[in-house]
Parts: structure tokens; C-alpha cells; sequence
């Protein structure tokens, strides 16, 4: 990709040294666990965790657990895109003999039930319900289940990268050294033996560019979906333009004042049939079901 090159170049971490680095951390933290899991959101970091850890596993390159799950969260809100995505991923992966499974909110607690039958207005940056309710509550129980399954602790992966968001960046620096671990060997932490598990966030040091050149990877070498991942946040892959490091967040989210991302998939052909149905008010800044189409 093109871009200015600097005095410090020679020290950025290149791809094959990211790669070199998760290896590290998963060999170490890895062979402590008889089970693994995958908290998977769907989003580019998340699918980058999946893809590659699977990869590396099929080609001998980490130990392979006893059993390796990927949970899936579903909160019935994401964009369509990342949702096919996703799917065509965990398809891939039941192919490959990985364990998958859809992790659903509660019927009483997914988003317009939760609004629609019992009255809560929408969520807002003052009163966010809609992650622990469409997202953590859901998860928390599938993970619970997993723990009685497995009958023991086991290590449970994420999607989490400095640079991601600040608030990450600070919760990391303030407990990257926690458990004597060097940096670069992912974020680690340990609970108690009692716990439901121990997390792992082994693309931590990765750069945004490392993460789109895996991706494009995973898709024309491995056969895993991912170009769609692209789309939804703005990068194309045949540019060569500076990659995106955006955030994505439900469809239509309230608690921002411009969503990006659904912007960029209605301006696809294949998707233009959602601005149909999705107008923000030009008063509140909010998006409201238009005349046309809500709901179907």
C-alpha cells in the first residue's frame, strides 16, 4: 500500500512479524488449556482472530487444542453484510471440522422487543442498555454452558488491538504487565481456577494495515469470506488506498450522530435497497423508520 515512508520504518512491525509474535503467545498461553473459545463479533478484528488462529492450527503451526469453539454473537442488529459475512465464515469453519456455535440475546431482551413490549426508549450514550442486553447477557450464558460442558477453565480469545479505541488502549496499558508476561506476547488475563475463563487477545500488537493484508489473505488463499468485511468499512482492496481503521456498531445505531458504515453499504447497488428503509430525522439527527418498507 502506498504511503510516505519515515526515518522509523525498519522498527514498524511488518505482517510476517505480527504473526510471528501471536504464534509466540499462543504457544505459551495455549498449551495451559485443554479447551479454547473465540468470542466473535463479525467485525475485522474479531474475524482476523478467527481466520488466522484456525490457520495456524490446520498448518501445525500452534498446538491444537482438545476443542476449539467459536461463539458467535448474534444480537439480530448487525449490517447485513457483516452478518453474511459471518455466516459464510462460521460455515467455512464447520467445514474445517471447527466448532461453532450462534450465541442469541434472550426473546425479551432483543432490541424492538425490548423497546416495543416493554416501553424502554431507545438507547443513548446516558443510557446504554443495548450492549449488555443485545450482547453480554447472551454471551455470558452461552459461556456459563461452556464451562459445564468442558467441566474446567479454558482460554478464551478476542479481537482486542491497541490503537482499536482509547478507552481499550488505557484498560491495556494499565495491565499489560499484570501477569509478568512480555510485550508482544498478547494480552493476557488470568482469574481465579474457579472462573469461567482466562482471556487472550493475541492480535494486540497488530496494526490496522497487518489486519486488512490477513484478511485479503484469508479470502483469496484460504476461501474464507472476507472481502465483504472490507466493504462495510470503507476499504477497497483493489485500491491501494491507506486502510480504514473505523468503527462499525448495530445497523441504524442510535448513539451516533452520522453512521458511516451504514452509509457505506447503501451506497452499494447490491445494498441501496436499505436507504429505502432508514431516513434520519434533519431535527433530532437520529434514525427513524421511513414510510416506505420498515420492518420487512
Amino acid at each position: 500500500m502506498s504511503r510516505n515512508l519515515s526515518l522509523f520504518d525498519d522498527t514498524r512491525l511488518t505482517l510476517e512479524k505480527s504473526i510471528e509474535l501471536t504464534i509466540e503467545s499462543l504457544s505459551l498461553y495455549g498449551k495451559q488449556y485443554k479447551h479454547w473459545s473465540i468470542s466473535y463479533s463479525g467485525g475485522k478484528d474479531s474475524s482476523c482472530v478467527v481466520t488466522l488462529v484456525t490457520h495456524l492450527i490446520e498448518t501445525g503451526q500452534i498446538p491444537r487444542p482438545e476443542s476449539l469453539t467459536i461463539l458467535y454473537a448474534d444480537t439480530r442488529q448487525e449490517l447485513p453484510p457483516l452478518h453474511l459475512a459471518a455466516m459464510g465464515i462460521l460455515k467455512e469453519l464447520e467445514q474445517r471440522e471447527f466448532e461453532t456455535r450462534v450465541v442469541l440475546p434472550d426473546l425479551d431482551y432483543r432490541y424492538f422487543v425490548y423497546m416495543l413490549g416493554r416501553g424502554v426508549p431507545p438507547p443513548s450514550n446516558t443510557f446504554r442498555w443495548c450492549t449488555p442486553k443485545l450482547k453480554v447477557m447472551s454471551m455470558e450464558r452461552e459461556l456459563e454452558a461452556l464451562r459445564q460442558e468442558r467441566g474446567e477453565k479454558f482460554l478464551m480469545m478476542t479481537g482486542v488491538r491497541i490503537g482499536e479505541s482509547a478507552a481499550r488502549d488505557q484498560r491495556i496499558a494499565l495491565s499489560c504487565t499484570k501477569d509478568g508476561g512480555e510485550c508482544g506476547q498478547g494480552w493476557f488475563q488470568q482469574s481465579t481456577s474457579e472462573a469461567i475463563a482466562d482471556m487472550l487477545a493475541p492480535i494486540v500488537h497488530w496494526r490496522v494495515c497487518h489486519v486488512w493484508d490477513w484478511l485479503v489473505k484469508a479470502d483469496v488463499e484460504l476461501g474464507f469470506p472476507t472481502f465483504e468485511i472490507a466493504k462495510v468499512y470503507g476499504q477497497d482492496v483493489s485500491d491501494g488506498e491507506e486502510p480504514m481503521n473505523a468503527r462499525t456498531g448495530c445497523i441504524g445505531c442510535p448513539l451516533v450522530q452520522k453512521d458511516a458504515a451504514l452509509d457505506r453499504v447503501v451506497s452499494q447497488p447490491e445494498w441501496v435497497y436499505l436507504a429505502v428503509n432508514t431516513a434520519r430525522s434533519t431535527r433530532t439527527g437520529r434514525w427513524q423508520p421511513s414510510k416506505i418498507g420498515w420492518g420487512h
